[in-house]
């Protein structure tokens, strides 16, 4: 009942529909019961006595109701998938705003490709719920109704003989149903864990191929699949087992109303016609009464969806924004950590522990440190994307939990090492962040970038489609649209994290200096582990698993012998010192 509950009210917007919908079925229910009741009329009046009259009337009368039967089952259809479809949309879209609302943390701890299953096969689940459910349920138990009261009328006893089934029918679809929800939840989950096989293989089509493992990445497919298989065939079994019960039961029923039946009509206490309306209206009842039945298993199964549809809307955001947010502006006073310690979700070591730090305006920053020593873990917290879980971030005195944080993401720029392109042109790509800004900006942003030569040879220039992740260009080229997508930004703090690491050492200086471009009138902190694009920072901070160890200018560090020193001799950057 709380997922249906949490459906009522994406149908609210659309309760004129709905009832118009309802309306409809009422017609076809009525009209199903008037079909079957022009049966005694037909073999008492026209088969026994022979009257023309009633004959032409009933030769009237069939292609009438079946013609406005037709008409009313259109629209019956027709309404109700306009509902599903309506309704699906709307879900479609929270859920995919919500997602976009939600803090790095639920990423970190949730496979992409099961996300996915939810957006897409469950949410597919529910519509097809929405769609059927409701004109089954409507539909048939009005139909149901309307023949019952029939038979009510033509036979009392006999109904209420037929009626008697009815306990046995509801005790089996409750006992059919438990088994139904559980195998539907079970096989959706198997789904997400198929689409994050399917998807991890495409992303990582490159390394499979590389190293021959196609094998493995086929036999780990091969095991989600038949796990697949096997919970699929829970349900399928369960919802197989419904169709065949409602026969046995009606079969019970049609022989002991046909006894009933025959001794009645050869004590001249019913007549052949009242019979024929009788087991009409139970023959009728039939189809209607094993959609209810078959009913049973789309509503499970789309209840399991939907619980897993409303799991992911009822996640919370770790990273809260208060109710009146401060504006960032500007930034005049400069950056400082205080005691700062976090660990990322799953995790039990420090990724950052008592870290403070201050970032005066105006000055860059180097982070330096080994792989795993919290450098990428400052820009994260910079961003906002995760909140420590000790200690504060200030910028210009204000904690960074008081900004707004669409203002806040609006003055931080990032330039990463992965650099993310969308299935879009090159103007798409490089105005991310910057809707609306025009041509001329953009050309402006790409010559900083040192982008403007590659984008002009282009065939369609800014409108030139960049495929999937911006395969279509070489790494240098990605990174350098990756910097004039900040240099659009225009954001008074840059984050350069490891910006140049993927390319080669001609791409690498190039990049280098549309980077260097950006440093003047801004704060900007670049994280490097090629300490050579550290060496024009102001000052160089160093981390060693989280905790830093020590700070100051580039030579200064080299001087000193420390850690800076060691990692910096280790590159070779410039011949080691004699010991």
């Amino acid at each position: 009942m709380k997922s249906i509950k949490r459906l009522i009210p994406y149908l609210k917007p659309y309760w004129v529909r709905f009832i118009e919908a309802c309306l409809v079925m009422i017609g076809v229910a009525l009209l199903s019961g008037a079909m079957v009741a022009i049966l005694e009329p037909a073999v008492n009046n026209v088969l026994i006595k022979k009257d023309a009259h009633t004959a032409y009337i009933i030769t009237g009368l069939i292609p009438l109701i079946f013609f406005l039967k037709m008409i009313l089952s259109y629209a019956q259809s027709y309404l109700m998938s306009y509902l599903g479809q309506r309704i699906t949309q709307d879900l479609r879209m929270d859920l995919f705003e919500h997602l976009h609302k939600l803090s790095m943390d639920f990423f970190w701890k949730n496979k992409s490709g099961e996300i996915i299953s939810r957006m897409t096969s469950d949410v597919q689940n529910v519509q097809n719920g929405l769609r059927f459910a409701p004109l089954y349920l409507i539909r048939d138990s009005l139909t149901v109704i309307v023949l019952v009261v029939v038979m009510f009328f033509v036979q009392w006893h006999f109904a209420l003989v037929a009626l008697l089934v009815l306990p046995f029918i509801a005790a089996a679809l409750i006992i059919l149903g438990k088994k139904l929800r559980s195998a539907g939840k079970k096989s959706q989950e198997t789904m997400g864990e198929i689409t994050h096989r399917f998807q991890e293989s495409l992303l990582g089509m490159l390394v499979v191929k590389i190293f021959n493992y196609e094998d493995e990445a086929i036999d780990k497919f091969r095991h989600e699949n038949d796990s697949f298989f096997n919970q699929i065939m829970r349900y399928l079994r369960a919802d197989a087992l419904s169709g065949p019960l409602m026969e046995f039961f009606g079969s019970i029923v049609m022989a002991v109303v046909f006894y009933m039946a025959w001794q009645q009509i050869f004590q001249g206490k019913m007549t052949p016609g009242a019979f024929f309306v009788f087991i009409g209206c139970f023959s009728a009842a039939y189809a209607p009464l094993k959609n209810l039945a078959k009913l049973n298993s789309t509503v499970q199964l789309t209840l399991a969806s939907a619980d897993r549809v409303f799991a992911v809307m009822d996640a919370k955001s770790s990273v809260q924004e208060k109710i009146h947010p401060v504006l960032f502006q500007s930034i005049s006073r400069g950056i400082e950590f205080q005691g700062v310690c976090f660990r990322y979700p799953t995790r039990d070591e420090w990724a950052v522990k008592d870290l403070n730090l201050k970032i005066p305006t105006g000055e860059v920053l180097g982070v330096a440190g080994a792989s795993g020593s919290g450098k990428t873990t400052l820009a994260h917290l910079l961003l906002r994307l995760f909140d420590p879980q000790e200690g504060r971030i200030l910028i210009d005195g204000v904690d960074l939990r008081d900004y707004s944080l669409s203002s806040l993401r609006d003055h931080v720029g990032l330039v990463a090492q992965e650099t993310i392109l969308f299935n879009d042109t090159v103007a798409g790509n490089a105005s991310v962040g910057r809707k609306g800004a025009t041509e001329a900006e953009i050309w402006k942003a790409l010559e900083v970038a040192d982008a403007r030569t590659f984008v002009e040879h282009m065939p369609q220039k800014l409108q030139t489609p960049l495929g999937d992740r911006g395969m279509q260009l070489s790494g240098g080229q990605r990174q350098r649209l990756a910097i004039a997508r900040a240099v659009l930004k225009n954001p008074p703090i840059m984050l350069l994290d490891e910006a140049t690491s993927n390319l080669d050492v001609a791409s690498e200086k190039g990049v280098q200096e549309a980077l260097e471009r950006l440093f003047p009138g801004r704060t900007v902190m670049i994280i490097a582990h090629r300490l050579f694009a550290l060496q024009k920072a102001h000052r160089i901070a160093v981390l060693h698993y989280g905790e830093l160890k020590e700070q100051g200018p580039h030579a200064e560090l080299v001087a000193k012998g420390g850690l800076y020193s060691m990692l910096y001799k280790f590159q070779q950057l410039e011949p080691a010192a004699t010991a």
